[in-house]
């Protein structure tokens, strides 16, 4: 008869599990809230909304956890690396930045 050994828990593995079934259930109540939005009185768009808003601070929580379990590996990687950011990566991230504030302030102008 063979013997099990029973294996330790893994914080990692729960943490990084945890963080893809977030993002499942973020994307999925997020497409989901988009298509029944234009059922205002409906009960579903209530529940995806309550569902999406729990599950995003789920992930927030379980993204700090990430962070704060594999610092040492971050810190390391980004000591050996000597990580730079390059010109091009500014310009994009402010460029995608732009569109987003510009699209938020023609979303709710009030004029």
């Amino acid at each position: 008869m063979e013997v099990l050994q029973k294996k330790s828990f893994s914080r990692r593995k729960f943490v990084s599990i945890g963080l893809f079934l977030t993002l499942l259930i973020l994307i999925i109540t997020g497409i989901l809230i988009q298509v029944f939005e234009r059922f205002e009185e409906g009960v579903s768009i209530h529940f995806f909304t309550a569902v999406h808003v729990l599950a995003g601070l789920v992930f927030a929580v379980l993204a700090v956890l990430h962070t704060v379990t594999n610092w040492r590996s971050l810190k390391a990687y980004i000591k050996n690396k000597g990580v730079t950011v390059s010109r091009e990566a500014v310009w994009g991230v402010l460029l995608v930045a732009i569109i987003i504030l510009i699209g938020f302030l023609f979303a709710h102008r009030h004029f």
